[in-house]
């Protein structure tokens, strides 16, 4: 007992011996139930169950009043057994916090907070305080050694009072780190949640032990217990710092420079920044974190929003189990549903425990909090939290229930659903805490469901509607085959309603319930297509897949089969064909995309007039002519001046004009008479995606970030774009003929001075450009050197033309933290430019070609094309299975070391 009490010490940067003993019991200010709950509690019994079967009108849950016999016994053994968690804030809801408040990350010595304090900082602009140095700073020793001398009450009173002048004084602008956790911080930190995000950082079991060298694993996870209960009585967020893994390096003989990619020390907290900006980006107003948002079609349309959309649904046990890859799991899907099924079971096991173990409380929380962070560091996908409550449950049960529901809302996930059957007090409770996540109203009824007539189903969905609830969702087996008929008398009495309606999610589960589930148009929740790599638990696991739903839609002549082309004056060695035709048909979706080579614009009119005419890739040279043949363009197009994709647009608004948001995707996968041609560019978006997955944490965008772009034609317009859209303001060009650089330049100064021009992100820093005349001049002196470098100049001869064999000066190359070099063309990809590049890795450079970019601004276009997310990873490998060698022939094994470390988790995105 006394060394678990010395490692928890440490652990908190001081001494904690009043904290061990006072472990702060749950906050009362929450109540689980009102007046009629509580006296329902008075007289039902503990064991007592609710059941919903034919009822007419919706039974809630009540829960019974909250027990005030607390022991303070309890409290002082938490050494002996884990506590249970409470759930903050104390002023009974997350508040609204302004984009300049202060954020404080608290947690035990090891979770990571340091780290996570230098990301946000590098993001948002903002100093780091670190609340042990402050102590050094006002007492010149550090708490260990003022403890040592002044003894620990001393301290703890010292500790406070720095903290309280921090808090004063910081409230706003700053990223605060703070490892105390004495009874007076604690209330302290309590008060400042009010106003600010207090985030508690904590991480695996086994990082935490090799951090601090303990051997003892049982008082690892005994001092985790014990800091993860006071915690979470005094922070409003959660999140979870997943350990990286040592990146496996391979590399294929003699062709080490194009079939591999060497790891660089630069990346490795990457996917740590890419998680931890995400999870920020979704507690703070949107907008906070410049330039975080998503430049992908459908990454502002929300999925409840678009037609015919799905949840994949994935137990918390599997995701947990590390030998299971999300990744592999989400191809179709819109959504991930991670599914909590632990709760339930325990009830099954359990039916007349008076009381279920107080651990397990506290071990379904931190399993939630780390199912959610390992689904967001893997996945792009929003996330719905669903707590599966069964039928029968005790008031413990439900209890628990309630708990967890409020600890979920501390780690921000997109969506969660909430029991319907709950009662009213409870479920409006969850909603004025929930922050920006969006609360489903859910009710599944397993057993002896009411029929699709009943008068319950309308009354389930009015009460979701009443209680501010994002959507309502209503699921129950079918027990033949007119049940999926019968689901129209739902429908219509919803559309009766007077007044703002929520969305409606109602189908029926089980296999003869697959065609409502198939045709149900929003967030249908699906099952894995590899299914038996996914715990099976009936009768909640779905019976559909999102592939199977997809193709039955075309099946059923919902959607119709399209025609899809890349265009240019020879595209037969495109990779493009490859890569979407193997994405549509790993979605379920019909298409054909086929190459159309032509001399001239003229040739391909009979296609695009074609009613069955679906879209098409746009490459050499009628990236700018075809401008001429479009109706309306993206902003984007009209600010680079160039089009590589064309979509078909079958219905227009009103006035004329294209459809913009959810409308834009109404006439997608479906043929008729076209309105009108809309002319995109998706060219910028992937090189904005090859920007932010190569530059390191430590090469974050900042004021003085610098870019060079060589080359001034219509992808170095593309290139200029995308870096002004991720923040960089500080842009050289070098192109041969110096004329047509300055009239790239001339372009981008006057477009940034329309005042109907706007970036991803507002910014009161100007863009400055400069025109690189001869590369025998020194990098000019009012530029810091560049860590992004972009060519955008064919890699290969042309004709009578060579090719370029370019090369930069090497003290170009001189940035101190590295950067990424970035060669447009894939054609060759062994390039002098990445040669120069890749000897400099261990320097921090990364190195990547055309094979990087083509899947990235492909994603977007198979998002305009179908309206449905990109399977990423599998057009990843398809480019590199297409690739061919010097034979012509596939070139997979040799690219093979090369996919394997190329990341295909935007997370950001």
């Amino acid at each position: 007992m006394a060394g678990v009490k010395r490692s928890l010490e440490a652990m908190l940067g001081g001494g904690t011996e009043d904290t061990l003993t006072t472990v702060p019991q749950p906050p009362h200010t929450r109540s689980l139930s009102n007046s009629s709950s509580k006296a329902h509690s008075k007289s039902s019994s503990r064991s007592s169950s609710f059941s919903i079967k034919s009822q007419t009108q919706p039974q809630a849950i009540s829960t019974p009043s909250q027990s005030n016999g607390a022991s303070r016994t309890d409290a002082q053994d938490a050494f002996t057994r884990t506590p249970s968690p409470t759930f903050p804030p104390l002023n009974g809801g997350v508040p609204e916090f302004s984009a300049d408040a202060s954020m404080l990350f608290v947690g035990i010595r090891g979770a990571g907070k340091s780290t996570l304090a230098i990301m946000a900082s590098s993001a948002m602009n903002r100093k780091v305080i670190d609340l042990e140095t402050a102590f050094q700073r006002a007492t010149s020793l550090s708490s260990a050694s003022y403890k040592a001398k002044h003894g620990s009450a001393e301290c703890y009173k010292q500790q406070a009072k720095v903290l309280q002048s921090v808090l004063d004084r910081h409230r706003t602008g700053y990223v605060l780190v703070c490892s105390w956790m004495e009874s007076r911080v604690q209330s302290l930190l309590r008060d400042f949640s009010a106003t600010n995000p207090v985030i508690h950082v904590v991480r695996d079991p086994e990082a935490i032990q090799q951090h601090l060298k303990i051997n003892d694993s049982t008082k690892i996870w005994n001092l985790l217990n014990v800091s993860s209960a006071i915690f979470r009585t005094c922070t409003n967020f959660e999140f979870f710092n997943v350990s990286e893994k040592p990146a496996k390096t391979q590399q294929a003989p003699n062709r080490a420079s194009v079939s591999s990619r060497t790891p660089t020390p630069y990346l490795a907290l990457k996917h740590v920044e890419r998680h931890f900006l995400k999870f920020l980006s979704l507690i703070y107003p949107t907008g906070t974190i410049p330039f975080i948002e998503s430049a992908f079609p459908l990454a502002k349309v929300p999925p409840e929003e678009r037609q015919f959309t799905y949840a994949v649904s994935i137990p918390l046990s599997d995701i947990l189990n590390e030998s299971i890859d999300v990744e592999d799991h989400v191809t179709g899907a819109d959504v991930i549903q991670i599914v909590v099924h632990d709760l339930a079971e325990h009830l099954e096991k359990h039916p007349h425990a008076a009381r279920p173990s107080s651990e397990l409380t506290a071990k379904l929380a931190s399993d939630i909090t780390r199912g959610i962070g390992r689904v967001r560091r893997s996945a792009i996908l929003p996330i719905i939290l669903h707590i599966f409550l069964p039928q029968l449950a005790n008031d413990e049960g439900i209890r628990i229930y309630l708990d967890l529901l409020h600890h979920a809302v501390r780690l921000a996930p997109e969506m969660m659903t909430v029991d319907l059957r709950l009662d009213d007090s409870h479920i409006s409770r969850l909603l004025t805490t929930r922050k920006r996540t969006k609360i489903i109203g859910n009710c599944f009824i397993i057993t002896d469901p009411p029929s699709w007539d009943s008068s319950a189903w309308i009354s389930w969905y009015t009460k979701a509607n009443r209680l501010g609830c994002h959507l309502a969702r209503l699921i129950r087996p079918a027990t033949s085959i007119e049940d999926n008929f019968s689901i129209s008398h739902l429908k219509c009495a919803v559309e009766k309603i007077e007044g703002p309606k929520i969305p409606l999610i109602a189908y029926n589960s089980g296999p003869l319930g697959r065609n409502s589930a198939s045709f149900n148009r929003i967030l249908t929740v699906t099952r894995p297509s590899s299914l038996e790599r996914v715990n099976y638990k009936p009768p909640i696991t779905p019976c559909v897949t999102a592939f199977g739903a997809t193709e039955a839609l075309f099946s059923s002549f919902i959607f119709d089969h399209m025609k899809l082309y890349v265009f240019g004056a020879n595209v037969d060695y495109s990779l493009s064909p490859a890569m979407h035709t193997s994405a549509l048909k790993a979605c379920g979706i019909p298409h054909r995309y086929q190459p159309f080579s032509s001399p001239s614009l003229r040739a391909i009119k009979h296609l695009i007039e074609d009613p069955n005419f679906g879209g098409a890739s746009i490459g050499l040279p009628f990236k700018v002519e075809v401008i001429t043949l479009t109706h309306s363009l993206s902003r984007h197009a009209r600010a680079i001046g160039a089009v590589n994709t064309l979509i078909p647009i079958r219905h227009l608004n009103p006035d004329g004009s294209v459809p913009t948001g959810a409308g834009f995707f109404q006439g997608i996968s479906r043929a008729g008479p076209i309105k009108a041609l809309y002319g995109e560019n998706t060219d910028w978006i992937g090189i904005r995606a090859c920007i932010r997955r190569g530059l390191s944490p430590a090469n974050a965008v900042v004021s003085t970030t610098s870019g060079l772009v060589i080359g001034a034609g219509g992808m170095a317009r593309a290139t200029v774009y995308a870096m002004l859209q991720v923040g960089i303001k500080n842009i050289a060009i070098y192109n041969r003929t110096v004329a047509n650089a300055e009239k790239l330049v001339s372009h981008f100064s006057q477009l940034l001075q329309r005042t109907d021009f706007k970036l991803l992100s507002s910014s009161t820093e100007p863009a400055r450009f400069h025109v690189v005349k001869s590369l025998e001049e020194t990098w000019p002196e009012n530029y810091r050197l560049p860590t992004v470098i972009v060519s955008c100049i064919p890699t290969h001869a042309i004709g009578d033309v060579p090719a370029p064999n370019l090369t930069l000066p090497e003290p170009w190359f001189g940035s101190r933290t590295g950067g990424v070099a970035l060669d447009l063309g894939y054609k060759t990809l062994s390039t002098p430019l990445l040669a120069q590049s890749r000897k400099l890795s261990s320097r921090g450079w990364v190195s990547m070609d055309g094979l990087d970019l083509l899947p990235e601004q492909g994603f977007a276009q198979f998002e305009l094309f179908t309206g449905r997310r990109a399977p990423r990873r599998l057009m990843r490998r398809e480019v590199f299975r297409a690739y061919p060698n010097e034979e012509g022939k596939s070139n997979v094994e040799e690219l093979q070391p090369r996919l394997e470390s190329v990341d295909d988790r935007e997370a950001l995105l």
